[in-house]
């Protein structure tokens, strides 16, 4: 399976396959966009962070193969390169709060399956700053606990090989880079739950997102009261 140092690769496909559907992209074009989608602020970042991770291990018959939507074992929590190529910008760092609503999203997964963008919800519902805005946006967390809850009790999800860690999905380890990214480009230095939570939202297809939606909450709404204070029945934060 390839992650971040087979992102030249990844590069070349991504440029084939959208050439294929008369989308004109350069290899450079093709490296910028591979770099941000791994995480990274730009593609020099990147091919930093591969030069000193150096080149992956041959893959071998015995490992076992991994779901599409999943990263490589290391979890958000772990500093792996990329992410940490991500933030030399700046001194970004996770909150105290959300570094524990990161383990716990892991834990819950422990032994059973990886780790998915539901399990991050869910226990969002319980970080201080993703309630706040939660609340902003009058969301009933008791009924979003509930339908996090039950999808996950139902959810069918590929087990995990007995000697492989649990890991977060594709999805989630999107959502934490994009929050860090986002983080980054407003000239701030830390990630808190409320910022995981808007970046949910980039992931449409997910049923995080939907049960979201279905509370009414939007990432306007989000965004506007982590912003300005302004909440969506049109009060404003203390």
């Amino acid at each position: 399976m390839r992650d971040f140092r087979d992102a030249k690769a990844m590069a070349r496909d991504l440029r084939t396959a959208l050439n294929a559907r008369g989308l004109r992209l350069s290899q450079a074009e093709a490296l910028e966009l591979t770099a941000r989608m791994l995480g990274a602020r730009d593609w020099n970042t990147l091919s930093a962070a591969i030069d000193a991770a150096g080149k992956p291990a041959p893959a071998t018959s015995e490992a076992p193969a991994a779901p599409a939507d999943v990263t490589p074992p290391e979890s958000p929590l772990a500093r792996n390169p990329v992410l940490q190529a991500s933030m030399r910008g700046g001194p970004t760092t996770f909150s105290k709060t959300l570094e524990g609503s990161l383990h716990r999203a892991i834990a819950a997964a422990q032994g059973k399956s990886y780790a998915t963008l539901e399990h991050l919800l869910l226990v969002l519902t319980d970080d201080a700053d993703a309630r706040l805005v939660l609340e902003a946006c009058q969301v009933d967390i008791g009924a979003l606990t509930a339908n996090l809850e039950g999808w996950l009790a139902d959810v069918k999800l590929p087990p995990l090989a007995p000697d492989r860690p649990t890991a977060p999905t594709a999805g989630f380890h999107r959502v934490i880079q994009r929050a860090v990214i986002h983080v980054q480009s407003s000239g701030r230095d830390e990630v808190t739950g409320a910022n995981v939570l808007v970046a949910i939202f980039s992931e449409r297809e997910s049923h995080a997102c939907a049960f979201l939606e279905a509370q009414n909450m939007t990432r306007y709404d989000a965004v506007d009261f982590i912003a300005h204070g302004v909440r969506k029945d049109g009060g404003r934060a203390a």
